[in-house]
């Protein structure tokens, strides 16, 4: 074997590499890449060497990269991502209907909205494996590659040509019934104001119109959180008033939309990424994620307000394709 042949990484390696990276310990990464925890430190111990560099820092919590580790990663995760797009394409080309498919959704619409319909599209659609992203650790993405990403429209932002309309969200002040029954039920935004608010981190007031901005002024959070999960549930719990688009109150009906006009009405758009829309998989996802946020049948993403109250009238089918 050539000098040349022994310095040269092998690909097995780089994705062994990779995997520890997004990982953050060489047990996830083996879980991840099926093999066994001393079959990847092996491979990381060969990259390290043929490189002549010390890519990791371990420690009792997992492994960080280093400064050399940081430039392999940046380089190693591009390889990756055209080897992934290289197997997408010819898959395409035997399989249009088959294969992975990774979509991309904030945490609250990727739990409370895609997830609860998912099931359906996956029993239709078994050759389809779909990667949920909704972006708990930006580091950490479930997969390399977003074919489709939910995503919300700033004020004054124009629409893309890769993106199309999908949805409005409107934002409206929701309180417990418990606490509605020991603080009251505010009617006025000065007066809400008064009352413990939770704050969502990824609510920006200068992103979402001068009525918020306006609030989110009047008030002093007394909570602020970064999971749409943990400000509904402290919100059922009765720990204060909070801002939730309401089509909350679809999966959580106990919840009660004081008596005050939404803060809020903000877009979403589906953006395809790359090639994606000439994938025949990629197409039936995004007819999928058409249908779930279809405000034909579900008011609440309706460009125009509907009261909460008026929801009943309405019926909600499955989202799922049929054919």
């Amino acid at each position: 074997m050539s000098d040349q042949d022994r310095t040269r990484a092998d690909w097995d390696d780089l994705k062994a590499f990779v995997a520890a990276a997004q990982a953050g310990s060489f047990g996830a990464a083996a879980r991840k890449l099926r093999v066994s925890q001393p079959t990847m430190t092996r491979r990381i111990e060969e990259l390290e060497d043929r490189l002549k560099a010390r890519l990791f820092d371990r420690g009792l919590k997992g492994v960080t990269l280093t400064r050399a580790g940081e430039m392999v990663f940046d380089r190693a995760l591009t390889m990756q991502r055209a080897s992934m797009e290289i197997e997408r394409l010819t898959l395409d080309a035997e399989h249009p209907e088959a294969g992975d498919v990774a979509l991309a959704a904030p945490e609250g619409l990727g739990g409370y909205v895609v997830a609860l319909e998912i099931a359906d599209f996956m029993r239709e659609n078994p050759a389809i494996r779909l990667a949920l992203d909704c972006g708990f650790h930006p580091d950490r993405p479930v997969d390399a590659h977003v074919d489709l990403s939910v995503e919300v429209i700033g004020p004054n932002q124009p629409r893309e040509a890769d993106t199309v309309p999908l949805a409005t969200l409107h934002y409206a002040l929701f309180a417990s019934q418990a606490y509605i029954d020991t603080y009251g039920a505010p009617t006025r935004l000065d007066a809400a104001a008064g009352h413990r608010f939770i704050a969502h981190a990824g609510q920006a007031p200068d992103r979402a119109g001068s009525r918020t901005a306006a609030f989110f002024e009047l008030t002093a959070p007394a909570l602020v959180v970064n999971s749409s999960t943990a400000m509904l549930h402290a919100i059922q719990r009765g720990a204060g008033i909070g801002a939730i688009p309401t089509a909350i109150v679809t999966v959580a009906p106990d919840l009660v939309m004081l008596d005050i006009p939404p803060l809020a009405s903000t877009p979403l758009q589906l953006r395809h990424h790359r090639e994606a829309p000439r994938s025949a998989r990629v197409r039936r996802v995004a007819d999928w994620l058409t249908a779930v946020f279809d405000a034909r049948s579900r008011p609440w993403f309706r460009p125009e307000f509907v009261h909460p109250s008026e929801f009943a009238n309405w019926t909600w089918p499955s989202a799922t394709m049929r054919g």
